[in-house]
């Protein structure tokens, strides 16, 4: 029988090394087929795992406005983090991509500490600066062709994904401590995320409304993704649950070492993966662990 502490820090692995898989699935996934049906099928299968998750733990209940509106509310903050993430990797690569949007911890730290009050040691400083490192050495990094665009625009798309994903974590630790039931939590984040997709997915060029055939490999790709991604977050909520957000959180932080390692050996075809990016994967993960120690 292993203690509490040991099953958080093997739900927050798990999540981890699930997050840095899921983004070269996609990759491959969407050299058959697209954005927009990358994210429309992950999504699908991620709700339908969620919603059996939450009936075999018996979570369907009655929940006050408070937990809803909060897990409501990461349901948005994880779908636009979602399709910004999915147009990062269909532009700039999955490696590079995960890596940015790996940064988003910076983003929390910054918001907690203008919104929350919350106190910024120098650990968390240290941190912040070794994430910026991180970043820059890859927004920096010199793009091929004459006609390279500009870095800053090149990055968009991931680092919006980090602004997303870096708001995502307040809204859910609301939810979590107006309510203790994370199958249901993440079932309404996803369920909130399916209906954004198809009102708002529009403007951001992801055509809801619009399905195409998607080739049998790129299906089954989107289908483990879906499934693998409901998977992790139910792994997060667990974590949350059982330990600290500065114990677990560094944990689940591994995914962008995953995908690059995954990119290096199996997306060679598709993208170029440098030692450089694995550097700065490396550089934001470990500014990360600084970070979530320093509180």
């Amino acid at each position: 029988m292993i203690d509490t502490t040991t099953e958080a820090i093997l739900y927050a692995l798990a999540a981890g090394i699930i997050w840095g898989v899921v983004p070269t699935l996609l990759k491959k996934g969407m050299a058959g087929s697209n954005v927009s049906m990358a994210t429309l099928w992950t999504q699908y299968w991620s709700l339908a795992t969620l919603v059996v998750a939450t009936a075999w733990r018996g979570e369907f209940v009655m929940l006050d406005w408070h937990p809803v509106l909060s897990f409501m509310l990461t349901g948005v903050a994880a779908c636009l983090g979602k399709v910004f993430l999915n147009l990062g990797i269909d532009s700039v690569g999955a490696s590079k991509s995960v890596t940015v949007k790996n940064s988003s911890p910076l983003i929390t730290v910054v918001l907690g500490w203008a919104l929350l009050g919350e106190h910024v040691g120098w650990e968390i400083s240290a941190g912040v600066v070794v994430i910026v490192v991180g970043v820059l050495l890859l927004t920096v990094s010199p793009l091929e062709g004459e006609e390279a665009p500009n870095r800053l625009v090149y990055f968009m798309y991931p680092l919006l994904s980090s602004l997303a994903f870096g708001i995502n974590p307040i809204f859910k630790k609301w939810g979590l401590v107006a309510a203790a039931v994370p199958a249901l939590g993440t079932l309404i984040n996803h369920i909130t995320a399916t209906v954004f997709l198809f009102t708002g997915g529009p403007s951001l060029g992801i055509q809801a409304w619009r399905q195409e055939r998607v080739p049998l490999k790129s299906f089954v790709l989107f289908a483990i993704a879906g499934i693998t991604e409901a998977i992790a977050s139910l792994c997060t909520y667990k974590a949350l649950l059982l330990a600290p957000s500065v114990l677990v959180a560094p944990i689940w932080r591994i995914s962008p070492l995953i995908t690059f390692v995954l990119s290096h050996f199996t997306l060679r075809a598709l993208e170029t993966v440098t030692l450089r990016d694995g550097l700065a994967a490396a550089l934001i993960v470990g500014g990360v662990w600084v970070l979530s120690h320093g509180g």
